[in-house]
């Protein structure tokens, strides 16, 4: 297996370089698209095969396969029924050897929170005790933090993939609440919280507790996680995928990922770029370089040593690249800010635009000497 050669390069407190002294330069990939193919085993790896080889061509040095979906389904066999991906083709495997056997890295992307969105799915269909819930008390399809069992349950999850690939990194997502602002904890989380209420405790103190009670559970579960993945794959690299500034503090989805730098357990920060006319009018690109500036401003705070990577969004829910062009533009003021890297969601938008890259180099990334993104 292929590891990282953790040659740093330090941008204003931020490490620049993902791996052998170059930047991130991943696309996203869903699974799904391969493991649902009709066909045979054989020829949903020549599909794999077809689409490698474009990645490739466009320069890209890093796969990021999603090793599960938002849903709760799993694309490697982790041996819970309640996530399996039905039948016995490893489409994760499948990926990481045939991405390796043409100089890729892997670094697999994994929902850790999300289970189902509004309806519990996945292993919260076992286990809806370990759900958050809304205001009324319904469950939803998010896993508790603040569950003992919930969080072991997500970091056993978590290593089984990672002992099936021994992937060069993982970027996780959704290790965050929802967003809206009255979401309550599942019932154990509930009565933990209620437990350690002091006397004569006002709404506004109690509201500033929660808040701060939901950022330790979520930053307990990161720390596990770290322990884990620090000593089941050394020298693994772990990303975050994040809104960035926005949620880093007093925010519902309480990702308080600053602290996280802080303590040395994330290598990589991968923040949203996901800034498009169809949401910011013909600002867009003036609010993409603020929201990556802001959160390099952050992460220079923390004092940690992490790489700032963004996540070129092809075409999103929020919206989508109109021209080529375009993507040199957000890389350029990627780049002015600070940003070496980038992590283009995801594979099937991004294929159109291969020859596009080949021509232009995109993605065939270097650190930008004495780019301090101040």
């Amino acid at each position: 297996m292929g590891r990282f050669a953790l040659a740093v390069l330090l941008v204003s407190g931020c490490c620049a370089a993902f791996g052998a002294g170059a930047p991130l330069s991943g696309v996203y990939l869903h699974p799904v698209e391969y493991a649902d193919a009709p066909g045979s085993a054989e020829e949903r790896a020549a599909l794999v095969d077809a689409a490698l080889d474009k990645v490739a061509a466009c320069g890209f040095t890093t796969l990021i396969p999603y090793a599960n979906t938002s849903a709760g389904r799993d694309f490697w066999p982790s041996g819970a029924p309640e996530t399996s991906a039905g039948g016995d083709w490893d489409a994760l495997g499948v990926l990481a050897e045939k991405a390796r056997a043409r100089g890729l890295r892997v670094m697999p992307g994994f929902c850790l929170l999300i289970s189902g969105h509004e309806e519990p799915r996945g292993i919260l269909t076992a286990h809806p005790e370990w759900a958050l819930r809304a205001a009324d008390g319904k469950p939803q399809g998010y896993i508790s933090p603040a569950n003992p069992a919930a969080r072991a349950w997500v970091v056993a999850h978590l290593r089984s993939m990672v002992e099936h690939i021994r992937p060069d990194g993982v970027m996780l997502d959704y290790l965050r609440y929802p967003s809206q602002g009255n979401i309550r904890l599942d019932p154990e989380g509930e009565k933990m919280f209620d437990s350690q209420a002091p006397e004569g405790e006002t709404p506004a103190a109690r509201k500033a507790r929660f808040q701060q009670f939901k950022e330790d559970a979520i930053t307990a579960l990161m720390t596990e996680l770290n322990a884990m993945l620090r000593e089941t794959v050394p020298g693994i690299r772990t990303g975050l995928y994040t809104w960035g500034a926005s949620v880093a503090s007093g925010s519902p989805v309480g990702q308080c990922w600053p602290r996280w730098v802080r303590a040395g357990m994330l290598d990589v920060l991968n923040v949203s770029g996901y800034c498009y006319t169809e949401n910011y009018g013909e600002k867009y690109m003036e609010v993409f370089e603020t929201r990556l500036r802001d959160a390099a401003a952050l992460a220079r705070e923390a004092g940690g040593k992490v790489e700032l990577t963004f996540a070129l969004g092809v075409v999103t829910s929020h919206g989508g690249v109109k021209k080529p062009e375009e993507i040199g533009e957000y890389l350029a003021v990627a780049r002015k800010a600070g940003y070496d890297g980038v992590a283009a969601f995801a594979w099937r938008t991004m294929e159109k635009y291969t020859d596009d890259a080949a021509r232009a180099g995109w993605f065939k990334l270097s650190p930008a000497p004495g780019d301090t993104g101040k």
